[in-house]
C-alpha cells in the first residue's frame, strides 16, 4: 500500500510516545531510525525491524552513565538504553571533543541495538567529521571459517566521511548478509539469498527456516573484522563475547560499540578535505564500466539514490500485513 512519508513519521513517533518512557526529541530520533532505513531502500533495516523494538518501548532506563571521561575519550555505561539515543548523545560530546583535540572516542557497553551503525557515521559526517562506527550484532550468528557453528555476532562497521556533496557511507555487516535478511524472508515468505548461510548440517540453507548460521564476509578476512568487533565490544567493555542460546531473540541481547570521531580541521581544514573526496569521487565514477554495467557506484550511491526518489516522490509503497500491523501497536 502507498503511504505518505510524514503519515508514517508520525505514527511511529506516535507509537513510541504512547508507551510513556521516551522524550518526544529521543522518540523522533529513534522512528528517524527506522524510517531511513526504508527511505535508503533496506527493508531489512527499515520497518519490519521497528516490530521487534515495540516490546522494549515501555521500559523505563536511567539516562545513560559516562563512567569514565578524558579529553578525548568516553567509557559510556548505557544502562540498556536504545542505541539510536545513545549513539546521537555520545557523538555530541565526541564531535566537541574532537574539535579541541582533533580526535575523540567512545566506548558503550549495555546498550540495546541503534539499527545500523551507519545511522550514527551519516550523523558525524554531516557535522564535517569523519566517523568510524563498530558494535556487537547480538547472539552469535556467523560461523568462522572452516565451521558452521554460530561463534559471533553479525557486529557491522559503518563509516561517514564528509564530501562536497554527499557523505560518502558505508554500511555493512561482517557477514556475508545481515541477519535481517533472514527475517525479511521470514515475513514475506521467499528464499534466502543464495549461498550465504548455513543449515545445521553445513550445507547452504534455502528456507530461512533452516538457516543456522551465516558465512562471513571475505571469509577469513571478514571474520577477522568481526572477531576484532566481538573484542572490542564484549572483553573491552567488560561484556560477554559470542556465548549465549542462539534461539535467544535478536533484539535481546545488549551491544557493545565503539564511536571515533575524526576532525579534518586538524589536518587539512574540511573545506579542502571536502574538495579533494569530491574530486576523487568523481574520478571514480568516470572510470569505464563492465561490459554488463551500467554505471560505476560507490559506497552510499544506491541508498542516497533511493531515499532521493522517495523523498521527491513523498510516499513509500509499505507491505499493508506490515503497516496493519505496526499501527496495532
Amino acid at each position: 500500500m502507498r503511504l505518505q512519508i510524514k503519515e508514517i513519521r508520525k505514527t511511529l513517533v506516535d507509537i513510541i510516545l504512547s508507551k510513556g518512557s521516551i522524550s518526544k526529541t529521543d522518540a523522533e530520533a529513534l522512528a528517524n531510525d527506522y524510517l531511513e532505513g526504508e527511505l535508503q531502500g533496506k527493508q531489512s533495516h527499515g520497518l519490519a525491524a521497528f516490530i521487534a523494538i515495540a516490546p522494549k518501548l515501555s521500559e523505563k532506563r536511567p539516562d545513560m552513565e559516562i563512567i569514565k571521561e578524558s579529553e578525548s575519550a568516553l567509557y559510556i555505561e548505557a544502562h540498556e538504553a536504545f542505541g539510536a539515543i545513545v549513539g546521537r548523545k555520545a557523538a555530541n560530546i565526541l564531535i566537541e571533543k574532537a574539535k579541541q583535540q582533533g580526535v575523540a572516542i567512545a566506548y558503550i557497553r549495555n546498550m540495546k541495538s541503534w539499527l545500523r551503525p551507519a545511522i550514527i557515521a551519516q550523523y558525524v559526517a554531516e557535522h564535517d567529521m569523519v566517523g568510524f562506527v563498530i558494535n556487537t550484532g547480538g547472539p552469535p550468528m556467523v560461523a568462522p571459517p572452516g565451521g558452521k557453528d554460530p561463534v559471533v555476532g553479525t557486529n557491522p562497521v559503518g563509516i561517514g566521511i564528509p564530501s562536497a556533496k554527499n557523505p560518502v557511507l558505508a554500511d555493512m555487516a561482517t557477514s556475508k548478509r545481515a541477519w535481517g535478511e533472514v527475517r525479511l524472508a521470514k515475513r514475506f515468505g521467499h528464499d534466502l539469498p543464495k549461498n550465504s548461510y548455513y543449515d545445521k548440517n553445513g550445507n547452504f540453507a534455502v528456507s530461512p527456516d533452516d538457516a543456522y548460521s551465516a558465512l562471513p564476509m571475505g571469509d577469513y578476512k571478514g571474520f577477522a573484522l568481526g572477531l576484532f568487533i566481538e573484542i572490542m565490544g564484549g572483553s573491552f567493555v567488560d561484556m560477554n563475547m559470542g556465548k549465549g542460546d542462539f534461539s535467544e531473540p535478536y533484539y535481546a541481547r545488549t551491544r557493545g560499540a565503539t564511536l571515533l570521531v575524526l576532525d579534518p580541521n586538524f589536518t587539512v581544514g574540511v573545506k579542502d578535505f571536502k574538495t579533494a573526496n569530491q574530486k576523487f569521487l568523481d574520478e571514480i565514477h568516470k572510470t569505464s564500466t563492465l561490459p554488463d554495467s551500467k554505471k560505476i557506484t560507490i559506497p552510499g550511491d544506491r541508498a542516497t539514490e533511493t531515499k532521493e526518489t522517495n523523498l521527491k516522490n513523498g510516499y513509500l509503497d509499505i507491505d499493508e500485513d506490515l503497516w496493519n500491523e505496526i499501527k496495532a501497536l
